[in-house]
C-alpha cells in the first residue's frame, strides 16, 4: 500500500508542476488537495495539513468558495482522526455554513452527520 501511495504522491507532485507552468490555477489547487489525502491516508498529518493550506490559499485568490468549504471540510476530517473534536467540530461548521449559503444542502447534512458522530468526544 505504501507503494500505491508512494505513486500517488508523484503524480499530484507531477500535475502540480504542469499545473503551475500553464497557469492553470484551479488544477494547481487540487493537486495540493491530492497531495493533502495521500499524506493523510498515510497518517503525516502536519504534511496533509500543509499541503490543505496551500490549496485554501489559492482558493481563497482565486475566489473557490465552494472549494475553499471542501478543504474546511477536510481539515476537520484531519482533526478527527487526531482526537482533536473540538476543532474538527469548528472547521466543519464553517463548511456547512459556506455550504448553506451555496444552497448546497446535500453537503450541510454531510456536515450534520459529521458533528452528531463527534459531538459525544467533545468536552
Amino acid at each position: 500500500m505504501r507503494d500505491e501511495y508512494s505513486k500517488a504522491e508523484e503524480s499530484y507532485i507531477q500535475a502540480r508542476n504542469i499545473f503551475s507552468q500553464i497557469g492553470h490555477q484551479l488544477g494547481f489547487a487540487q493537486s495540493f488537495v491530492g497531495m493533502g489525502r495521500v499524506h493523510a491516508a498515510r497518517e503525516e498529518y502536519t504534511r496533509a495539513e500543509e499541503s490543505y493550506s496551500e490549496a485554501e490559499r489559492i482558493y481563497h485568490r482565486i475566489g473557490d468558495t465552494r472549494s475553499s468549504a471542501n478543504i474546511l471540510w477536510y481539515r476537520g476530517w484531519l482533526h478527527r482522526d487526531q482526537g482533536q473534536y473540538g476543532e474538527a467540530e469548528r472547521l466543519v461548521v464553517d463548511a456547512s455554513t459556506i455550504y448553506g449559503r451555496l444552497g448546497l444542502e446535500a453537503y450541510v447534512e454531510e456536515c450534520d452527520e459529521f458533528l452528531e458522530d463527534i459531538r459525544p468526544f467533545i468536552e
